[in-house]
Order: C-alpha cells, then sequence, then structure tokens
C-alpha cells in the first residue's frame, strides 16, 4: 500500500485498571499468536505491572501465579495499614521483586515505560531507567489505597490519576503503529461482582446505537413510572432527604434510596470513584492522543479488587484482541 511503512514499530500500550489488568495477559497471547510482537511496552498502574513483567519474558510465569490467586490469598498480600494509604502493598511487590531480581528497565528484553503521577503537582512521570521494581511501586501506588512512593525526591502516585492509557509515551520512543489496551470502556455501565465476565459474542460494528431516550423511558416503565420508588412528595418526605426541583416544572420532590439500598462502604465508595475517574481521563487523553488500534475488553462486571478472577479477565482479553484482529492486520498492512 502506497505511503505505508513495511515494519512499522509496534507500540503496545497496557492501561491502568487494577485487578482487571489481567485481561492484558489475554491480550497479549492472542497478539503473540497472530504473529504480532511489540518493539517498545508501556504501561500505567497495572499495566505498568503487567508490561514489566511481559518484557522481562516472564508472563508464563505471571499467568500461573495468577491462575492460583484466591480471595484469601489476594486479602494477605495487599497488606492492610492505615499510614499513606489503606494498603501498604509491600507482600505483593516482594513477589515481583523475587522475579525481577533487582533488575534495571534497561536490562529489560525490550524498551519499557511505566507512567506515575507527581502527587505534589499532578505531573506526568516516565519512568525509564532505575530499577524495575520501584518504577512498577510508583505507578500502581493508587492513592488512598496504596502507600505513595518517595523517587527522585517527589511522591509518586498511580499513573492513572494523569494518562490511564499512556499513548504519548509509546509515540514519545518512537512507535509510529501503537495498539493500546483499555480496560476501563464499559466499568459504570453496570455491576456484577460475582458472575461471569461476558465475552463473545460482539455486536458488529454497524449494530443500531441505542437511544438515550428511549433507554430512559424504558427504565421508567419498568419502575412503574419516572423513578417512582425513588421520589416522595415533598409532604411525605423522610428524614434527612434532600429536595430538588421537578424537571417537568412541578412541585419540588423528595429523592431517596430505596428501602433496601445500604450506604456504599469506604472501599466500594473509593473503588467506583476511581472507576469514575479512569473513565472519564482516558476519553479525554485518548480523544488528544488517539492509538492506531484501540482495544477495549469488557470488564465491566469485574471489581478493581477482583485479583481473584484471572480466567475470565484473561480470556476477555484475548477475546477482545481477536475482535480487533483484522483491523489490526489491516493497520500493519500484513495478511
Amino acid at each position: 500500500m502506497a505511503g505505508r511503512r513495511r515494519n512499522p514499530r509496534i507500540g503496545l500500550v497496557l492501561g491502568g485498571g487494577a485487578a482487571r489488568g489481567w485481561a492484558h495477559i489475554g491480550a497479549i497471547r492472542a497478539l503473540e499468536e497472530a504473529g504480532i510482537r511489540p518493539d517498545v511496552v508501556c504501561g500505567t498502574s497495572i499495566g505498568a505491572l503487567v508490561g514489566a513483567v511481559y518484557a522481562n519474558g516472564d508472563l508464563d510465569w505471571l499467568e500461573d501465579w495468577v491462575g492460583r490467586l484466591t480471595w484469601q490469598t489476594v486479602v494477605r498480600l495487599l497488606d492492610l495499614r492505615f499510614s499513606g494509604g489503606l494498603l501498604g502493598g509491600r507482600k505483593v511487590i516482594e513477589v515481583f521483586a523475587n522475579q525481577f531480581n533487582g533488575r534495571d528497565i534497561g536490562e529489560l528484553r525490550m524498551p519499557f515505560t511505566a507512567v506515575a503521577t507527581e502527587l505534589d503537582t499532578g505531573r506526568e512521570v516516565w519512568l525509564q531507567d532505575g530499577g524495575v521494581v520501584d518504577a512498577v511501586r510508583a505507578s500502581i501506588a493508587i492513592p488512598g489505597i496504596f502507600t505513595p512512593i518517595w523517587h527522585d525526591g517527589v511522591w509518586l502516585v498511580d499513573g492513572g490519576l494523569s494518562n490511564p492509557v499512556p499513548v504519548s509515551a509509546a509515540r514519545a520512543m518512537r512507535a509510529n503503529c501503537v495498539i493500546a489496551i483499555d480496560l476501563n470502556h464499559d466499568i459504570l455501565n453496570g455491576r456484577d461482582l460475582g458472575g461471569a465476565i461476558d465475552t463473545l459474542p460482539r455486536e458488529p460494528a454497524d449494530a443500531p446505537v441505542v437511544d438515550p431516550a428511549a433507554a430512559a423511558a424504558a427504565a421508567g416503565r419498568r419502575f412503574g413510572g419516572p423513578f417512582r420508588r425513588w421520589r416522595q412528595a415533598a409532604d411525605g418526605d423522610a428524614a434527612g432527604v434532600s429536595g430538588v426541583a421537578d424537571p417537568a416544572g412541578g412541585a419540588d420532590v423528595r429523592v431517596a434510596p430505596p428501602p433496601s439500598a445500604r450506604v456504599p462502604s469506604m472501599l466500594s465508595a473509593i473503588a467506583q470513584s476511581i472507576d469514575i475517574m479512569q473513565v472519564r481521563i482516558t476519553r479525554s487523553r485518548l480523544a488528544g492522543e488517539p492509538a492506531d488500534i484501540l482495544i477495549q475488553p469488557r470488564l465491566g462486571g469485574m471489581g478493581i479488587f477482583d485479583f481473584h478472577r484471572a480466567a475470565p479477565a484473561i480470556a476477555e482479553g484475548r477475546a477482545a484482541v481477536q475482535y480487533m484482529l483484522p483491523a489490526i492486520r489491516a493497520q500493519l498492512g500484513i495478511a
């Protein structure tokens, strides 16, 4: 094809998303099975961890390790504490420190960048030299969850605060074909923390778009009216329920939770707030810095602490890449 480079420099960008990051393992497997191997790897948060392991040639080890995780193992590894963050992360980092065996980033098998965020300024930091473990530990330091890391005179926290899917870092490493994996595409569309993740079949690219107004009307019918279950007249309001204006222009109404609703736990509120943040920042950054190929596994049924659910995440990562293979081959100019 005219103007296409025969041997593009492929950059693989692994986005953040905590436990959803195990989907990266399946995605990498599917790319390799299709004969597609990146020249450079960049990652944020869990993407930095998986990317560093991959760049070190240890993906088999990682897949075996995550496949044996149980919820009890995860709780022990997360290292509960109350200074700097809820979780120290020391125990889980020790597992990876033993695997990296003191290596510097420059000693990995392929060029690698981990993305972190400077806590005081919000500045995006690209970690491209120094110890692999230090870079990964900084990149995964979710504020309020994991303890910040002191690095070169500043406190560093999770790279997802500034760049959840670091396409720009891959471009800076001279990648002219960037394949990015966004783990946060549909995580706000509903949660099913106990069930399996939906993988295939997928809707075709020309599937009809759902009309939001029609969806809202359908929801209203399902509850017997426009959110009737949650609305009370001002005369019969419950104690502690706040008032809002009726969008239809009528009298004020009161919004109350349904009788079965419970106040979210602290961890649940933090986790869902992080999800919202990741989605908003990801959309903004990708709009200005698009990847050549964007892979978006369906991980809405997986919470950020579901590290013990590696099998369905890996399967969905693989399925997402397989779905995009025709577009990837076309972009790379291969049959």
